[in-house]
């Protein structure tokens, strides 16, 4: 695939070799983390699309992924990024967002930017139970015609969180019958997150 992520950070920027060093088999030009909604992404999902194309990319592992429990999210994060030896992009999809946002605010250390993909709110569960606003670079992108959330309360929500906001227009929930196959918009956005990691975290309307 031609949209493979490169680094996206000049060698004035980039930290001496020997403080980069990772495990082979994680070997990348960016530490990155799936994170999956309710029910997992399934083999068309642009989550799966990416990791075949970009192998050292991580994701999370549940056993039981219908439960919406932030809890069982942050435990599953938790695991899958300790073998990291640097800060990791997270990339959370749906429910998956949420708890992308709600660890990056408990282990900020941990976490080096957010990509926040049509986040979903399900019951009990609200936008004003999540805080903010987040210490790391983050965006959320979203869809005219999600039919988790709308689209104003997930600008609302992106507000909460001090993060960017994108309008990907008419894309359902931006999963696999979205219809997006490997989501080649969606990789410009996570070029526009790898180039932010050093910057402050600013909001964006």
């Amino acid at each position: 695939m031609s949209a493979v992520i490169s680094p996206s950070v000049g060698p004035a920027r980039r930290a001496p070799v020997s403080a980069r060093v990772r495990p082979a088999e994680s070997d990348g030009p960016f530490q990155g983390i799936l994170v999956p909604g309710l029910n997992g992404s399934d083999e068309h999902h642009w989550q799966s699309r990416w990791r075949q194309h970009m192998p050292w990319l991580r994701h999370i592992e549940l056993e039981d992924w219908s439960q919406p429990d932030l809890a069982l999210w942050q435990v599953a994060l938790e695991r899958a990024l300790a073998p990291l030896s640097e800060p990791a992009v997270l990339i959370g999809h749906s429910f998956g967002s949420l708890a992308c946002a709600t660890y990056a605010m408990a282990r900020p250390e941990r976490v080096a930017g957010l990509l926040l993909v049509a986040p979903a709110c399900p019951a009990p569960l609200c936008i004003d139970d999540l805080a903010g606003p987040l210490p790391v670079p983050a965006r959320v992108i979203a869809s005219t015609t999600d039919p988790w959330m709308d689209l104003e309360d997930s600008r609302r929500l992106a507000r909460h969180w001090g993060a960017a906001f994108r309008n990907g227009g008419d894309l359902g929930h931006i999963n696999a019958a979205s219809g997006v196959g490997e989501w080649r918009q969606g990789l410009q956005d996570l070029r526009w997150l790898l180039t932010q990691r050093d910057e402050p975290n600013r909001q964006h309307a």
